[in-house]
């Protein structure tokens, strides 16, 4: 039986992290890197947050400037020494109405 992402994860992050730690100490780590990765995406991540405390909640919005797009959105809940988080899926009822509040109201240019 094939293990699943969440349990493949650490043993993936060991090794990713050992592979930057050798770039950095690479004669030319720039180029190193350029070697080693696909892509560079730079997103900015604006959080509304709703209350805090115990429980405390609040959104996500993931969005890339360069193509104007909003990425994710992601709802969180968190009660002392707990949480949780959500993905609100793209064309649900849900995204309809927080997208229309991001460009509305928080992305404001």
């Amino acid at each position: 039986m094939n293990k699943t992402c969440n349990e493949r994860i650490d043993l993936n992050l060991e090794s990713r992290i050992k592979d930057m730690k050798k770039i950095i100490k690479a004669e030319n780590p720039i180029e190193e890197l350029n070697n080693e990765a696909l892509s560079l995406t730079k997103t900015e991540v604006y959080k509304l947050e709703l209350s805090w405390g115990g429980p405390s909640d609040y959104f996500t919005f993931e969005y890339n400037p360069e193509n104007k797009e909003l990425i994710s959105i992601e709802y969180h809940f968190l009660d002392w020494f707990d949480g949780a988080k959500r993905n609100i899926p793209y064309n649900s009822r849900e995204w309809d109405i927080l997208e229309e509040l991001f460009y509305n109201c928080i992305l404001i240019e």
